[in-house]
């Protein structure tokens, strides 16, 4: 009888380890970009990673011919997870092919309330920066402001919620240890606001188009790093990049020049948006990555005149970073809208080509969202989370909005309504 209970015993074991395989499936015939162009070629999946290599075995084969298949696309910049209807923005994202998203300023108690929803195979994978750091009174307080008053936020948000208003280290440490070390944010948001105006020693305007310190901005990158918390900084000037990079920021949220001021302009011209050679060149040194936002309401509504004179600094940031090496991510920081429109917008504008576009999209914004994730795209030990198109993006990029075939960890992904 102990002999029979052994064999029943090990006979369990191993349907358990069987049960627990992770399926291999062979994507065949499809042509695959790999960063530059698409190609053809067969590739594998085990579970939920991609194989270039070919398995000794494989369960299942999938024929792709006909589709160009890309690795899902990222959203680097946005806060509607939640919103006001929080499955319709998780089926937007998954019917565009986003499954990383990146929510750059957000109430707290959200991580919690959104379990279940999302970070799952079947649905969106999201990263929260909770609150923002900024200067009493500086942006986004006005935002809040709104939302209070037609009762989305309450007062708490103005202090601890979704703003951090800090003055002083004193106060960073403070906020770190009561609130950043129980929130436990996924990583850390600054907002730098023409900052060469503080230095200057300027009043605060009556508007909250002012932000953090830039005294305490390598501070509290200090202060996150130490934590193993990469820092997000938004940025409006070319001097706020600056500071940003001097400081030491991961990731920068915004292309300076993205939300122009028309008084300053008048006053100083658009070249205090313009990213200066040096600053490009320790950028590409640090490994900083930018991220877009150009795909605003106030861009596709300026005149004609002022449109052009945007897109031209626009234009200069984008290639002096470029040349330099340093990585563009794609985000929209457009509550109703995504990564995909905002890759559409570069486009159109000329300052991306469709390779640069897609290997952004698909390479480049979801390694910024989950570096501990890569590699992303084509590449041996991917995330087996792929997109398929019926045209050639390469050709025409508006195919990036017919998707006629998601995988999310190894299997296909339906987008029901």
């Amino acid at each position: 009888m102990k002999h029979a209970g052994a064999l029943v015993l090990i006979a369990l074991t191993l349907a358990t380890a069987a049960a627990q395989k992770p399926e291999t499936i062979a994507w065949r015939n499809g042509a695959w970009f790999d960063g530059s162009e698409f190609r053809r070629t067969d590739v594998y999946s085990i579970g939920e990673r991609l194989t270039l290599k070919t398995p000794s075995q494989v369960d299942r084969t999938v024929d792709l011919t006909g589709k160009f298949v890309t690795g899902a696309f990222g959203e680097a910049h946005n806060h509607n997870v939640p919103s006001d209807d929080t499955p319709r923005t998780i089926r937007a994202y998954l019917e565009r092919g986003i499954f990383y998203v990146m929510i750059q300023t957000n109430v707290p108690e959200a991580p919690a309330k959104l379990k279940g929803l999302i970070n799952r195979p079947d649905s969106i994978d999201v990263l929260f920066a909770n609150g923002s750091f900024t200067a009493p009174g500086g942006h986004p307080t006005a935002l809040v402001r709104r939302n209070i008053a037609n009762g989305g936020m309450t007062n708490d948000d103005l202090d601890g919620g979704f703003i951090q208003p800090v003055r002083s280290p004193d106060d960073i440490d403070r906020v770190w240890s009561t609130r950043i070390k129980t929130q436990q944010p996924d990583f850390i948001k600054m907002t730098l606001v023409y900052s060469e105006d503080r230095v200057a020693g300027l009043p605060r305007p009556d508007s909250d188009r002012h932000g953090l310190d830039p005294s305490l901005a390598s501070y509290l990158v200090s202060k996150a790093h130490g934590d193993r918390l990469r820092v997000s900084a938004h940025v409006e000037s070319a001097y706020d990049f600056e500071v940003a990079v001097a400081a030491g920021a991961d990731l920068i949220a915004h292309m300076p020049g993205f939300w122009w001021d028309p008084d300053r302009i008048t006053a100083k011209g658009f070249s205090i948006y313009r990213i200066s050679e040096d600053v490009a060149q320790r950028a590409s040194r640090q490994g900083t990555i930018v991220m877009t936002t150009i795909g605003t309401e106030s861009l596709r509504n300026a005149t004609p005149h002022l449109r052009a004179q945007v897109i031209d600094v626009l234009r200069w940031n984008f290639d002096l970073l470029k040349r330099h090496g340093v990585k563009i991510a794609i985000g929209s920081d457009q509550f109703r809208s995504s990564s995909v429109p905002e890759a559409l917008t570069i486009a159109q504008a000329g300052l991306m080509t469709s390779a640069e576009l897609l290997r952004s999209l698909s390479v480049t914004t979801p390694a910024a969202i989950f570096p501990q994730r890569a590699p992303f795209g084509l590449a041996e030990g991917a995330p087996a989370n792929v997109i398929a198109f019926d045209g050639n993006p390469l050709d025409d990029l508006e195919a990036i909005t017919r998707i006629s075939l998601r995988v999310k960890s190894g299997r296909e992904l339906r987008v029901t309504r």
